[in-house]
């Protein structure tokens, strides 16, 4: 009999304890699940400017370093067969992560692409929507970039209604979450209309609109209002003139507003061979300006292009150097073969490693493509600070 009450009384004993723990465990995982999400999805944001510096949550310097995904694949009306989402994948933002040290990726978008359908493609903005996960998942901050080259695309040199609207639509529904940044519009180059250069009258263009060839364009102050309307405080990039290379009048044509970043394309050809081209284009004006500047474009490879230059195995480094000491951010264009990889290998780099560096297309599958891949990668993996919030 007694023997048996000590059955009983283990037995019951047993149980408590199994309740407990059952009441126990679900509250820790749901507790470790949470932080977790909480650690990841924040990162260093939200991120604020001051003066030339970008700050993270914690009063931190920031600045943006890192890869542009998928070239233009998914910026092209045609990206559902293009394969620009065979490659978009989370290993490709995993590379981007480890192999290539971002803390920052950047991703090109359509308005056509997202207006294909009324009131806008749901499948489009879900590719936006996961990318934008898998980035946040990995710590890292996403950048989408509004472009009108490529495919299918309308190709006009500044901003219409149409980019209003898209950023209507854009900006709300990311206003909360403050690892997505918006460059407002890829590329204005409306000199490839008027000839000359970046004039006072085609800086008052860019800054406020208005017509050129018989066409009405939108200031970029109109865009950045649009965008702060919807309740967004997400850092917005806005590009130089020139497809980007050029800034030199910046100072006096600054936007008005907070949160913004000025970016440049600094592509090198014979116009932006050397330390005094680049002081002409943007260095000065990254001195003179009280206001951040990132090349949030910019890599080396094999064209046909101006942009492609013969001596490019001794000017980069040099190049990579400037831009360090000027405190400029890099993302790099960008993980599409013959550009930063060899093949569809996110991690086998593009190098410098042939006797001869030729400026000529080349094979997207040639395996000895030559560029600045390998290059950037030690760039990135020596300066890139990826968030401390996140790791």
């Amino acid at each position: 009999m007694e023997h048996t009450k000590k059955r009983v009384v283990v037995l019951l004993a047993f149980i408590i304890a199994m309740g407990v723990f059952a009441f126990i465990v679900p509250i820790t995982r749901h507790n470790l699940q949470l932080t977790r999400s909480v650690r990841i999805g924040n990162c260093g944001a939200p991120y604020h400017v001051e003066g030339k510096q970008i700050l993270d949550a914690k009063g931190n310097t920031f600045v943006p370093y890192g890869v542009q995904l998928d070239g233009i694949l998914l910026a092209q009306t045609n990206w559902r067969t293009d394969d620009a989402r065979t490659h978009l994948t989370y290993d490709q933002l995993r590379a981007a992560h480890d192999f290539w040290h971002s803390n920052t990726v950047s991703l090109q978008v359509s308005s056509k692409a997202f207006f294909a359908q009324t009131p806008y493609d749901a499948e489009y903005l879900a590719v936006l929507d996961q990318t934008v996960t898998w980035a946040k998942q990995l710590g890292m901050n996403t950048l989408l970039v509004l472009q009108y080259e490529g495919y299918g695309n309308s190709a006009q040199v500044l901003p219409t209604q149409d980019t209003v609207a898209f950023w209507r639509v854009l900006a709300p529904h990311y206003k909360d979450t403050p690892t997505v940044f918006f460059d407002l519009f890829n590329e204005p180059n409306p000199t490839s209309i008027t000839g000359g250069g970046d004039t006072e009258s085609i800086w008052s263009l860019w800054q406020h609109g208005g017509t050129l060839a018989g066409n009405t364009y939108v200031g970029f102050q109109q865009l950045v209002d649009t965008v702060r309307s919807s309740g967004a405080t997400n850092l917005v990039f806005v590009d130089g003139l020139a497809t980007g290379e050029d800034i030199a009048l910046l100072p006096i044509h600054t936007l008005t507003g907070n949160n913004i970043i000025y970016a440049i394309h600094p592509y090198l050809s014979t116009q932006h061979h050397t330390e005094s081209d680049w002081e002409s284009w943007f260095g000065d004006a990254t001195t003179r300006g009280n206001v951040p500047i990132v090349a949030d474009e910019w890599s080396e490879y094999q064209s046909d292009a101006s942009e492609c230059i013969p001596d490019a195995a001794n000017i980069v480094p040099r190049f990579l150097t400037y831009l360090k000491a000027h405190a400029i951010g890099l993302i790099a264009y960008a993980l599409y073969p013959a550009i930063l990889i060899r093949g569809w290998d996110f991690h086998t780099p593009t190098a410098f490693d042939e006797p001869v560096y030729i400026c000529h297309a080349v094979s997207a599958i040639d395996s000895r493509v030559q560029g600045s891949g390998q290059l950037l990668k030690a760039y990135f993996q020596q300066n890139s600070v990826q968030s401390s919030m996140c790791t």
